[in-house]
């Protein structure tokens, strides 16, 4: 399965609004490699626009992506 690198573009309100696949790549460590380059060219706001994900093929990687989590339970401890 290869790693796919995106680029997300988020709305005003933080939620994402698109996603462009910049790249694909058989093995994680050139993925990590062209991520981490994408990150200082791109002059982003928040490095996290960049995302690297694996998965079978490119729409499977976009719809993990964009479906919304669930925030983690805090434990008494932690907060």
């Amino acid at each position: 399965m290869p790693y796919f690198v995106f680029h997300l573009i988020k709305g005003t309100n933080g939620a994402i609004r698109e996603v462009e696949l910049k790249d694909s790549f058989p093995e994680y460590k050139d993925a990590k490699l062209y991520a981490r380059k994408l990150r200082t060219e791109l002059e982003l706001k928040d490095v996290s626009d960049i995302k690297i994900m694996f998965a079978d093929h490119e729409d499977m990687a976009e719809a993990k992506l964009t479906q919304n989590r669930d925030a983690p339970i805090l434990r008494e401890w932690e907060k």
